[in-house]
């Protein structure tokens, strides 16, 4: 039994040290080149598990998916001899491993290649565009236009360039302050005309409303004065019908109402002798 323990033992130790000599290991995320003393030997692109001679071969793995190849920003001149601070940036993966390794080796010197390339097809377009132009309108159509150029160039170091991207594309710092300011002040002129154009709008606005309700106070003031004479023409005739049935009971209401208007505490009146208003005033012994 302690020979078999023992035995077993042994088995695996050497099998912990040979099997990761035979057997490489890819996974989804990767690619992988086999090389046997320093020659590239095959490319492995998908997932598995692969063997390999023990000792004298190797395994070199890189990244499959998308890469960044960032690009410092750089002062670029345009066709009408202005000044553009560009910042771009390319993204790209790895299809030929092997390629790749036969050409830039490893990520590192992939990106300055990379950056090389896209930098000098960029700074070719930009050089047949205007500065307005490239910041206004034209962007996208250059950005098209360097992925295109650069595709083939790239293909040839074993990656395939998705798109290219300018992240910043801004006036030097020395003539930036200047550009502001006149970007202030074409905005300020635009939000001037603007608002004048309002405060003549409500000018216009407040007329018409002031004008309707002048015409609205002058109906309602003219429904109100026919109102009025019809109700006083209505009284007037009330107060004749009354005169014709009683024209003394009539006579004496008027004057009860004109003895409220005049009448008060310590009120002194002076009438004549023969006035309306006072025979109502005297004993009725005095008025016969």
């Amino acid at each position: 039994m302690r020979f078999l323990a023992t035995l077993l033992i042994t088995l695996l130790v050497l099998a912990a040290i040979i099997l990761p000599q035979v057997l490489v290991v890819v996974d989804e995320t990767e690619l992988a080149i086999i090389t046997r003393l320093g020659d590239p030997q095959r490319s492995i692109r998908s997932p598995g598990l692969y063997v390999k001679a023990p000792l004298i071969d190797s395994v070199t793995k890189f990244e499959k998916r998308l890469l960044i190849f960032d690009a410092p920003a750089e002062s670029l001149l345009t066709s009408d001899k202005k000044r553009l601070i560009i910042d771009v940036y390319a993204r790209g993966r790895i299809t030929d491993p092997l390629l790749f390794f036969q050409t830039v080796r490893n990520v590192t010197q992939a990106r300055s290649r990379v950056i090389d390339i896209v930098a000098s097809e960029l700074r070719r377009e930009i050089a047949s565009d205007e500065q307005v132009e490239i910041i206004k309108t034209k962007r996208e159509q250059i950005e098209n236009a360097v992925r295109d150029a650069v595709r083939p160039l790239i293909d040839e170091l074993g990656i395939n360039i998705v798109d290219v991207r300018i992240k910043r594309a801004d006036f030097p710092q020395a003539i930036a302050g200047s550009v502001y300011e006149r970007m202030k002040a074409e905005r300020k002129r635009i939000a001037d005309r603007e608002r004048a154009q309002g405060a003549e709008a409500d000018l216009q606005k407040r007329a018409e409303v002031d004008r309707e309700a002048v015409e609205i106070r002058s109906g309602a003031q003219k429904e109100a004065d026919i109102i009025r004479g019809e109700a006083e023409a209505e009284a007037i005739a009330l107060y004749a019908a009354a005169l014709e049935q009683d024209p003394e009971f009539y006579s004496f209401l008027r004057s009860l109402d004109a003895y409220t208007l005049f009448l008060g505490d310590n009120s002194t009146i002076v009438l004549p002798a023969d006035s309306d208003l006072f025979k109502f005033l005297q004993s009725p012994l005095l008025s016969r």
